[in-house]
């Protein structure tokens, strides 16, 4: 290499001058000073990532500060980023805005108080890159930032992340977003996520695609902006990704760029088939239409879209089958469809080599069986298929899947057995669910090797075997096992020296599984929280250290249908929030639980004394079950102060005595009181017409001396009325409102002292009862959200069912009930009855209703069962009553019923039971027979003529050929004369037909 001489030396060396001044440059004073008063604001508490340490007075130099970019040759600072480090406190705005240079700000997800944006930002006119997202500002966005004509990006999103409701979230007010955009013509990126907007599409979308022809990126989700999207949109050239999710836009109009490559419309209440314009973007990568309401085929364009890396269109209502071309997407990565139940077809045949890494298809129609090919979908890493229609076996291919992390298949139809390779390949797999399938056989003993295992699931099959626990020692990172509802046997195999190799889990879930003890390997569990041995054999004491499972932080604990005596809970039970130990033997006094308890059930026990008021204490008390046990005294009257947080209060079947709770307050939130089975006396407290969420209220089986309470027919969601076995009196009184009892499905006032008539209109508003029987049945039971965990309550209730009491523990929605027995009713049924098409069990037995029997029964189209026995009803058995094909009890006893009994349908299935004590009743299945033939519709209508055709032929001899002929003619003749002409005939038939006896009945 050739020597420099000495002018390229001295060349490079003023070359090299300016360089190494720029980069020894030091901040300038005053924005040395600025930053130091901003910090001086700021508050830093013990979770903050950071007390930016190096800003402090001694370094003077405050480009070398944590999130501060100087310029190099200015020494001015011109980025500062603080984004994320969960500062509070207060932003100094007139520090910030001395520091004029500023290119970049950004201050996003940090704690600051909640404020207006600070006016000024105008001052910092170099800004390119603003970002003040997620700050907790509310108010009016100051349009000064319009100033700011060299941003290139803006993001002002999801400003409400704030605890106190008084502020709102930041607007845009009087369609100000032209205002804010008009000058912004440089904008690549604009996100105002959460900003509140709420204008028409021909407002917000002309604002933006017209003023802002460079923008790339737009997101505008939850905006309250409305549809439909203005067709300027098409103008923005650039636009590669935009989000309008949780919009009310309504329908997809304009045709979108081509160029984009994200596209999200998520829950915009779309509604038609999915717009042809989408078929257009030959470079969409993200399409996001989740949570629509489509109602429409998927379109086979979609299968063109080939640069397609991610496809999400759950719950969207989507129906039919799914073009199979989507599934053969050579870039597809991530398709999600699930919850569309209308959706139906088999998987079809994948390709080699495909690019699918998640497959979710939950909760659709899916059905047939799994395909082998699926061992083709070497990059799956989620696979996804619960509670569809598949079948079949589980296939061994499936373990090809070497890269598979989760593998959701419960709520199928799946049988046969776990494939023993499952254990043996999966070495990535972190979560297997096969719950509630047809599975049987042992479980592979492969699965408690896998190596990567965290969360295990086999709940709700026929599996069989002993499981001895001491297999899952070397599964460490199993945090979430569920055996439950099985036909297993668990064995407690572990011994004090393997505890400590023994998985720590957070949930546990051994229901049913035959277990006499509690297994010994739970006294070294420091993590679990959730725990659940119901259903077993376990007896004797419930042991102390079970309180202190998870360090005392166990927060679930399910130890119903057991055989345990002897519960201690000790006081110091500082988290649980759910506790059942319901179904045992348990004696004693009440336990009191934890005072964070939110589920209680100590129902179906021997616990006896009284309830003490410390159950008050439990200020978040939403379940508590202290049924069928023998508790005595006086209801804590204490209850019915905390019903804003009680939404299930269940004392049925004790001795309690005294008054019913009297003091329900305002916005209470009860929604199953049941308090039947007791002493209570009194009468039905008024204030329980606060409690606008009840659905379930049972007082049966008491002392109440009252009337009909009617004002509880306002209560919106009432569903079942119980009041049977009381001393209830006086008459049912009209509707007082046109909104009476719109949801009720099941009403019981048997056995009072209820009288007088049963208005005419006081069916007309049982909306739940008028309703066709279509709707897809669901059990009256309740989810409630607790402190961590979903919680789960069943109703039940007792009726007089099909001439038994019964005990209904799972009731459907479609269950419908009117048991109005045992009472001093009387006059007509009347005829509205009629309109209560869905009913299923109808009682009036034993009252003293009168007239006949309302053939507007005939549209109770799927009555089951039904009683008007005991009571003083006329006339004859409706022929109408014969429609009701489902009627399998029928009790018309103890009347004053006359004529034959039909003989077609369900008659010929009732006994004698359902008839007797009619003594003018005739017909099988009595033994009295009929003299006169049964009622029968006419063929044809004659104006003329009313006559009813009763006749029963009794020895008429075959060969009378000639009286046959005479006897025909005769009948014809005797339609169409007169009464005199009629007598006539009436002498004839005598004597040609002395043998035969006849009755012959007109109605004039």
């Amino acid at each position: 290499m050739a020597f420099l001489s000495y002018k390229n030396t001295s060349f490079l060396f003023f070359f090299l001058l300016p360089s190494f001044v720029f980069a020894t440059q030091q901040c300038i004073h005053h924005h040395f000073s600025a930053l130091l008063h901003l910090k001086n604001a700021f508050h830093f508490s013990p979770d903050s990532l950071t007390t930016l340490s190096s800003w402090n007075s001694s370094n003077t130099d405050c480009c070398s500060w944590d999130g501060i970019t100087c310029n190099r040759v200015t020494g001015h600072v011109i980025s500062l980023d603080l984004s994320s480090r969960l500062i509070s406190g207060r932003i100094d705005s007139k520090s910030l805005f001395r520091l004029q240079s500023l290119q970049s700000l950004n201050l996003a997800y940090n704690m600051f108080d909640p404020s207006p944006i600070p006016s000024g930002f105008d001052k910092l006119s170099s800004l390119t890159h603003l970002n003040l997202s997620s700050l907790r500002f509310y108010g009016q966005i100051p349009l000064e930032i319009s100033r700011l004509t060299s941003l290139v990006s803006l993001d002002l999103s999801f400003n409400d992340h704030y605890i106190d409701t008084k502020y709102q979230f930041l607007k845009l007010e009087n369609s100000s977003i032209g205002a804010l955009v008009q000058n912004l013509s440089s904008l690549r990126e604009l996100h105002l996520d959460h900003v509140t907007i709420s204008a028409q599409g021909s407002e917000w979308g002309r604002a933006l695609f017209m003023s802002l022809p460079r923008l790339r990126k737009l997101s505008l989700q939850y905006c309250g902006l409305l549809g439909p999207i203005h067709s300027s949109i098409s103008q923005l050239r650039f636009l590669s990704e935009l989000d309008l999710s949780r919009n009310n836009l309504s329908t997809v109009v304009p045709s979108f760029t081509g160029n984009l490559r994200k596209l999200s419309l998520h829950e915009c209440n779309l509604s038609g088939p999915i717009h042809s314009s989408i078929s257009q973007l030959h470079f969409l990568s993200e399409l996001d239409l989740s949570y629509n309401n489509l109602s429409s085929e998927v379109p086979n364009f979609i299968g063109n879209l080939s640069s397609l890396t991610s496809l999400n269109l759950e719950d969207c209502g989507l129906i039919g089958k799914f073009p199979k071309s989507i599934f053969h997407l050579p870039n597809l990565q991530i398709l999600d469809v699930s919850h569309n139940p209308l959706m139906t077809g088999n998987l079809p045949e994948f390709p080699r080599n495909n690019a699918l890494q998640q497959l979710i298809l939950s909760r659709t129609g899916f059905s047939g069986k799994l395909p082998d090919s699926v061992s083709n979908l070497k990059f799956l890493t989620r696979l996804d298929l619960r509670k569809c229609n598949f079948s079949g076996s589980l296939p061994s291919s499936l373990s090809n899947l070497t890269k598979l992390q989760y593998l959701y298949l419960s709520s199928n139809r799946l049988s046969g057995t776990i494939p023993s390779s499952y254990g043996q390949e999966f070495l990535k797999l972190e979560e297997i669910i096969l719950s509630y399938n047809l599975l049987y056989g042992t479980i592979p003993s492969s699965l408690f090797l896998l190596p990567s295992l965290q969360r295990l699931d086999l709940s709700g099959n026929q599996l069989n075997g002993v499981v001895d626990l001491g297999l899952f020692q070397g599964v460490t990172n199993l945090y979430a096992l569920d055996l439950s509802d099985n036909n297993l046997s668990i064995q407690d195999g572990t011994g004090n020296s393997t505890l400590l190799s023994f998985p720590q889990f957070e949930f546990l879930s051994l229901r049913s599984c035959n277990i006499s003890v509690f297994p010994n390997f739970l006294t070294n569990q420091e993590l679990l929280w959730h725990l659940d041995l119901s259903i077993n054999k376990i007896s004797g004491e419930i042991p102390n250290w079970i309180w202190e499972l998870g360090y005392g932080a166990l927060d679930f604990l399910n130890l119903s249908h057991n055989v345990l005596q002897v519960v201690k809970p000790p006081s110091s039970l500082l988290s649980m929030s759910v506790l059942d130990l319901s179904s045992n033997k348990l004696e004693g006094p009440l336990p009191i639980p934890s005072l964070t308890i939110f589920f209680f059930s100590v129902s179906n026990n021997s616990l006896s004394g009284e309830v003490p008021r410390l159950i008050c204490n439990e200020t978040f008390l939403s379940v508590l079950d202290l049924s069928y046990n023998r508790f005595i005294g006086q209801i804590p009257p204490c209850l019915g102060e905390i019903s804003n947080a009680l939404s299930v209060l269940n004392l049925q079947g004790n001795a309690f005595n005294g008054t019913l709770l009297q003091t329900f307050k305002e916005g209470c939130n009860i929604q199953t009181l049941d308090l039947s089975g007791n002493q209570l006396e009194g009468r039905v407290p008024r204030s329980l017409a606060n409690c606008k969420m009840l659905e379930v209220l049972n007082l049966g089986n008491n002392q109440i001396n009252d009337t009909f309470p009617l004002w509880v027919e306002a209560l919106p969601q009432l569903r079942i009325l119980i009041l049977k076995l009381n001393k209830f009196s006086g008459p049912i009184t009209l509707p007082q409102t046109n909104q009476s009892f719109p949801m009720l499905q099941i009403i019981d006032l048997s056995s009072n002292s209820f009288m007088g008539g049963l208005p005419s209109n006081m069916f007309q508003n049982w909306k739940t009862m008028m309703e066709d029987d279509k709707s897809e049945p669901k059990l009256l039971s309740r989810y409630l959200n607790g402190p961590g965990n979903l919680v789960y309550y069943q109703e039940s209730v007792a009726l007089m069912i099909k001439g038994q009491e019964r005990e209904l523990t799972k009731i459907l929605t479609i269950f419908t009930a009117v048991d109005l027995s045992n009472n001093y009713f009387q006059g007509d049924i009347p005829e509205s009855i009629g309109i209560l098409k869905s009913l299923r069990l109808l009682n009036m037995s034993h009252n003293s209703f009168t007239s006949q029997i309302p053939t507007s029964l005939e549209n109770l189209i799927v009555l089951e069962s039904l009683d008007l026995s005991q009571n003083d009803i006329s006339g004859e058995i409706p022929w109408q009553l014969t429609k009701l094909i489902f009627l399998s009890v029928l009790n018309l006893s103890q009347n004053n019923l006359v004529g034959r009994i039909p003989q077609i349908n369900q008659f010929l299935t009732f006994t004698n039971e359902s008839f007797q004590g009619n003594s003018e009743l005739c017909g099988a299945p009595l033994s009295r027979i009929c003299i006169a033939l049964p009622s029968v519709q006419p063929i044809f209508e004659d104006a003329t003529s009313e006559l009813d055709w009763k006749f029963i032929w009794i020895g008429f001899g075959v060969g009378h050929g000639v009286g046959m002929g005479v006897l025909f003619w005769t009948l014809i003749l005797w339609t169409k004369g007169g009464i005199e002409y009629n007598k006539f005939i009436d002498k004839m038939l005598s004597l040609i037909l002395p043998s035969t006896i006849f009755a012959l009945k007109r109605r004039r």
